[in-house]
């Protein structure tokens, strides 16, 4: 049913958007929605398809995070696992497709931008380095070796081992306010553990951590686990390394309390917090890193602003 407005929730990845630019945030969940209508206005379609474009390290994260979901789904039907060149090679089907559809797809991207792949590098022009390519080659090498040879799949393996959720998108409510959560991997050992298991093909963060948290605040309301039963595990792919970490009900209660935090500023630059809905657009403020702003989905949209405050 078409709502004039987006609907109110909160995510670990819609705080860190807006964290990072008030107006990125602003483009990305209110000036976008209802841009996939054929008479919407222009800004709004632009801002729906700017929010779609990807890039080459996102490409390859989904391209990973593919390979494994399918990896679960082989273990969970008891067939035997493909070797490290099978495994490179569908992460690198998938980098492929993304990077054809991209060079070749331009003008069904414009018209349909949810149906067509379309690197952010290709729609702007800047093209992929030789160095980025040859960073992402290697990842792609790091990574398949890293997945074959995951520990994950033996403790699957196991007799009552059971997957409780891969890449399911789903809901909890914190304060009545819907969160958003896609755990990679949630799954119950024999013993009645939960694991929650995140890949990363990145560099270590503390924000990882904080997610990860957040994950386990959601086993812990959606499926009434208590704390000392959860496990999460970063598993950095590329780095071949892997961080457990378990967390206290005081350290849960903290995460709830910075979620909180987080709405009500959100909430701030809502002009009707009820129907959820924002404030003009200035008042959402560039980022003052701009020089972070070529390399933003939405670039296109504030380029006129950027440059006329430099001129």
């Amino acid at each position: 049913m078409r709502t004039e407005y987006p609907q109110w929730s909160w995510s670990f990845s819609r705080q860190q958007i807006f964290q990072s630019c008030r107006r990125r945030y602003y483009y990305n969940y209110y000036a976008s929605h209802n841009g996939w209508e054929f008479d919407a206005p222009q800004e709004s379609r632009l801002a729906y398809r700017l929010k779609q474009l990807g890039n080459i390290y996102t490409a390859l994260g989904n391209g990973v995070h593919e390979t494994a979901q399918s990896l679960v789904a082989r273990v969970m039907e008891g067939r035997k696992l493909p070797d490290v060149a099978e495994i490179e090679e569908e992460i690198r089907r998938h980098l492929r497709r993304v990077w054809k559809s991209s060079q070749e797809n331009r003008e069904q991207f414009l018209i349909r931008p949810r149906r067509v792949d379309m690197l952010r590098e290709f729609y702007y022009g800047t093209g992929v380095s030789d160095d980025v390519v040859e960073r992402i080659n290697q990842r792609i090498v790091q990574t398949a070796e890293a997945l074959a040879e995951c520990p994950v799949w033996a403790e699957l393996s196991r007799k009552d081992a059971q997957v409780v959720a891969c890449e399911q998108f789903d809901t909890v409510e914190i304060a009545g306010t819907p969160v958003y959560a896609v755990p990679d991997l949630i799954y119950k050992t024999a013993g009645g553990q939960w694991v929650i298991v995140d890949w990363k093909t990145g560099e270590e963060a503390e924000e990882n951590r904080d997610q990860v948290a957040l994950y386990v605040l959601f086993v812990r309301e959606k499926y009434g686990a208590s704390p000392e039963q959860i496990t999460a595990r970063l598993e950095y792919l590329n780095l071949k390394s892997s961080m457990e970490m378990r967390f206290t009900p005081e350290e849960l209660q903290a995460v709830e309390k910075n979620a909180l935090a987080s709405m009500e500023e959100m909430k701030g630059l809502l002009s009707d917090p009820a129907l959820n809905v924002p404030r003009p657009k200035e008042e959402f403020a560039l980022t003052e890193a701009r020089e972070q702003c070529p390399w933003c989905n939405f670039y296109e949209l504030c380029r006129g602003e950027l440059e006329a405050s430099v001129s």
